[in-house]
């Protein structure tokens, strides 16, 4: 059984099912799957920015950002 012949099923499966809070307990099965989906690729997607950031010497040192800080505390 392939992905397509699986969804099929289970979309026919809860066709039939009348039970409000079981229906919405799967939803938030789903709905937690593509929010974690979703999350994994927003991370890679900054991950590689970061990466290409870091080629591109767009970072900032660390003694920088704390020397940054104590500017800003002193305003």
């Amino acid at each position: 059984m392939n992905t397509l012949e699986l969804k099929n099923i289970l979309i026919e499966e809860i066709n039939q099912i009348e039970d409000k809070s079981f229906l919405n307990a799967l939803r938030t099965i789903i709905e937690s799957k593509i929010k974690k989906e979703n999350l994994y690729e927003e991370y890679n997607s900054e991950i590689l920015m970061a990466e290409e950031d870091i080629e591109k010497n767009h970072t900032i040192s660390h003694d920088d950002v704390k020397n940054k800080i104590n500017e800003w505390k002193k305003k």
